[in-house]
């Protein structure tokens, strides 16, 4: 059956990150759009319109000019944030959520409040401090924190961590009102990663529990559509 995917990435990735998972479901017919958040990627210049609102407004926009109609919106990582968002701007396009390895807070609470540790708290602003309103992580730390399935040489490693763009600090500082995103009652399905550093298995099914559901699991560490994307895809169509 041909779907409508949509895929937001999260924390200093980009549309790139969905790309290997892209042609596998292309190749099976499905129509997908990877979205490029403003601040990431491409957009690295629009660091300014970086934001949990702009996130999702970029989203909303893409699906209304691809012209989808029922979609199934997937998020990663930190845009658990924003895809109950995307619900809530264009409700009649969105039949599913998925949350993928990602971070789902309390009703008015922001990413650093929900899943930093305190203690890194002083650790981050200092890195936004020097990058002018941005974070970025040691290369090493991407790779064990993201991609700790793949060896540190593999091609995709490397290609993913010379893509990587500092992340705005804005949208982690947010507070996200989600009590009319939990008035939908939109669909949803969590994927928890059991070998994830940067969402822990124990944290992720917290999460799930939030959004009222049972995570289904990947054996992978947290960038399963760089590392498995194979794997991925078939969970995907089966949702």
């Amino acid at each position: 059956m041909r779907t409508e995917f949509v895929l937001v990435h999260g924390f200093s990735h980009g549309a790139w990150a969905w790309d290997l998972l892209r042609g596998r479901l292309e190749a099976k017919g499905h129509v997908v759009v990877a979205v490029e958040l403003p601040g990431h990627g491409r957009r690295a210049h629009e660091r300014t319109r970086a934001s949990v609102d702009g996130y999702a407004q970029a989203v909303a926009d893409a699906m209304v000019q691809a012209g989808l109609a029922r979609a199934v919106v997937v998020g990663h990582s930190m845009a658990g944030l924003v895809i109950p968002k995307v619900a809530e701007l264009v409700p009649a396009r969105v039949a599913h959520l998925v949350f993928l390895a990602a971070v789902v807070p309390e009703s008015g609470r922001s990413m650093l409040e929900t899943h930093i540790p305190p203690a890194l708290h002083p650790l981050l602003e200092g890195l936004a401090r020097a990058g002018g309103g941005a974070i970025q992580y040691p290369a090493a730390f991407e790779w064990a924190r993201w991609l700790g399935d793949l060896p540190p040489g593999d091609p995709r490693v490397a290609d993913a961590l010379a893509r990587m763009t500092p992340q705005p600090v804005r949208p982690l500082t947010e507070g996200v009102d989600l009590a009319r995103f939990h008035a939908l009652g939109v669909p949803r399905t969590y994927v928890r990663c059991l070998r994830d550093a940067a969402v822990p298995p124990a944290r992720a099914a917290e999460y799930a529990r939030r959004l009222g559901v049972t995570p289904v699991d990947l054996d992978t560490a947290h960038n399963p559509m760089v590392s498995a994307p194979d794997r991925l895809a078939a969970l995907l169509e089966r949702i």
